[in-house]
């Protein structure tokens, strides 16, 4: 398994567009994570950091534990959406995973 890391984050009450815009502006991303039989969870991720691992590779395959005002949660990147003409990350979609949970993910191989 790849290394896992944490990130902070907070439960948000306002979804749609104009709480999404204004999140943005103010160096947010939103996003939500969903699975496991629960019901769905839009929270803020830090755009900075996010964006930073976003490019680093390995994103998607790569577990993370995202603190919930103190509640900490294992999540699988599912999907993000960028903005088509600045590469902006605009959203991401986590999937709740547990140690019972079986997924199905593509691993990139580089031979050297």
């Amino acid at each position: 398994m790849s290394e896992t890391y944490t990130v902070k984050a907070e439960a948000r009450e306002k979804v749609g567009k104009g709480a999404a815009r204004h999140l943005r502006r103010n160096g947010l991303v939103p996003a939500v994570i969903y699975g496991d039989k629960q019901a769905p969870m839009p929270i803020t991720i830090p755009y900075k950091e996010t964006f930073l691992k976003l490019h680093a590779g390995g994103f998607k395959t790569t577990v993370i534990t995202i603190d919930v005002g103190g509640q900490k949660i294992r999540v699988l990147p599912k999907d993000y959406q960028l903005d088509p003409v600045k590469d902006f990350l605009t959203h991401v979609d986590f999937l709740r995973v547990s140690s019972r949970t079986v997924v199905a993910v593509e691993i990139p191989v580089h031979f050297e």
